[in-house]
């Protein structure tokens, strides 16, 4: 029997590093602000670049860093914010590491990582870790589902953890929404 990482489906890239920095305790309010951003580099399909353009190492480390890098500098209260956003974009190519042209438009091929784990029990236990990893063509990817039965299962687990942490979910979705309507007042306040 072989257990290997299937294809992400957008709701995964948004829930999985939701999920973990909402664990890790990260600001709530902007985590929840910014989680939209995971799903982000999946826009390349819509111009037939799919795993090309989105998920290159120019919209994933060389801009975030450069925001960073002004944040650190320039303007330090956008630091974690900046932090949070390259996570989430970072986040996104690395559940992909099935394949992703990480290195285009210098490179056409596309980078895979495919680790795998086996275990039989046919005269013993058998187990080994099998990786898989190098470069071949780029695939068409084609269309993807919003919700695979994975993506069904973490729907349900993230129920279940708001359903559990109620109180914290509802002040964290407040303080987005209070937070948003802040930003969009001062954002009309300079427009007059």
């Amino acid at each position: 029997m072989a257990f290997a990482l299937d294809a992400m489906d957008p709701f995964q890239h948004l829930l999985l590093p939701l999920l973990l920095l909402l664990a890790l305790r990260i600001d709530s309010r902007k985590t929840l602000l910014f989680a939209p951003l995971a799903i982000i580099p999946d826009f390349d399909a819509l111009i037939g670049l799919h795993r090309e353009l989105g998920h290159s190492f120019i919209p994933i480390i060389i801009a975030p860093v450069l925001i960073i890098a002004y944040a650190r500098f320039r303007r330090p209260e956008w630091l974690l914010s900046a932090l949070i956003v390259q996570f989430y974009l970072a986040s996104h190519v690395i559940l992909d590491l099935g394949g992703v042209a990480f290195l285009w438009p210098f490179v056409p091929e596309q980078f895979y990582f495919e680790p795998g784990i086996t275990f039989g029990v046919d005269g013993g236990l058998d187990f080994a870790l099998v990786l898989n990893y190098g470069w071949r063509e780029m695939p068409d990817m084609g269309t993807t589902s919003f919700l695979s039965e994975t993506g069904a299962a973490l729907l349900l687990l993230g129920v279940l953890l708001a359903v559990v942490f109620r109180t914290e979910a509802r002040k964290a979705i407040s303080q987005v929404l209070s937070f948003t309507k802040e930003r969009l007042m001062c954002i009309a306040m300079r427009l007059r």
